[in-house]
């Protein structure tokens, strides 16, 4: 990253639970986990992350993890890929949704993948701001993250569910804790049910499913047989598209959003079929990383402002 940077003689700090190093605060906050979560998740795979770093040079991770590479398009032993959600079905109702955490990017994520289904979303970014706007706008569900500034979604919680109507109102969790300890205090301040993040986009359309009784469309993926063949995307065939739509899929492609990426493809069908072909079964294929790999890549190698 392009931060402030660490300093060198408290490197081994960064991975610690809660730490925070004494930087210009930021207006989203944080709880300090993110880092001492990965650590923790790279070494159940008996891998290794480290990082290099010094005051005013930003920062670099990087993580090594010793796995296999799979055949391409392979699915996990008696696991069905699961069809795509691509809409609510008809006759729903008007379902108010709304999202709560500290971190903008978390936000935006989540915002953004219940939103392009059909779902009406407001936000907040703390306990004091989603109290505010459960009276206000009387959510049907609420995605609670726990840990925040001003008031974390513990204290949110039990105050609305003492609010009017607010026995009704669904709420769930969503969580950065890896122990599963944390789930009985989390179930017992109200919540309905407990998200870990990194969460996949199937588990957030089944809990609002099962609270809810949404009913949703479904998209069925495409057959291997019905895509082209022989296409292998290049940071080099990346590198002959414009500008500005490069700059349109590193950003969609950041924020984790198939549905404006697979947009951008189809603007480049006409001008680069076989790139766009390539791009379309990596977003299909819910390889986004790779695509975030051969982004950075071309910009390694041309002048691409990543």
């Amino acid at each position: 990253d392009t931060g402030p940077g660490i300093p060198r003689d408290r490197l081994d700090e960064v991975f610690d639970t809660f730490a925070q190093l004494e930087h210009t605060p930021s207006p989203e906050g944080g709880a300090g986990l993110g880092l001492a979560i990965s650590k923790t998740l790279v070494e159940l795979m008996e891998g290794e992350i480290r990082v290099e770093s010094a005051s005013g040079e930003g920062a670099l991770f990087t993580v090594s993890i010793p796995l296999p590479l799979a055949e391409a398009g392979a699915s996990m032993p008696g696991e069905l890929p699961a069809a795509e959600v691509i809409g609510l079905a008809s006759g729903q109702p008007d379902w108010r949704i709304l999202v709560v955490d500290d971190n903008r990017e978390n936000r935006l994520l989540l915002g953004s993948l219940i939103s392009r289904v059909g779902f009406n979303i407001q936000e907040a970014r703390n306990g004091e701001e989603a109290i505010r706007k459960y009276k206000q706008w009387r959510p049907h569900f609420i995605w609670m993250d726990m840990r925040m500034p001003l008031m974390d979604g513990y204290a949110a919680t039990k105050k609305i569910r003492q609010l009017p109507g607010g026995g009704e109102v669904k709420i769930v969790a969503v969580t950065a804790s890896v122990l599963a300890e944390d789930r009985e205090p989390i179930l017992a301040s109200g919540c309905d049910d407990v998200v870990r993040k990194p969460f996949r986009e199937q588990e957030i359309f089944d809990a609002m499913a099962r609270c809810l009784d949404v009913q949703y469309r479904y998209g069925e993926r495409e057959g291997e047989t019905d895509r082209k063949q022989g296409i292998e995307l290049t940071s080099g065939m990346l590198a002959e598209l414009p500008p500005e739509l490069l700059e349109e899929l590193r950003q969609t492609t950041l924020i984790l959003d198939r549905e404006a990426t697979l947009q951008v493809v189809e603007r480049l069908q006409a001008q680069a079929p076989d790139t766009a072909d390539g791009l379309r079964i990596l977003v299909q294929d819910f390889q986004m990383g790779r695509l975030g790999e051969l982004l950075r890549e071309k910009g390694d190698r041309g002048s691409f402002n990543g």
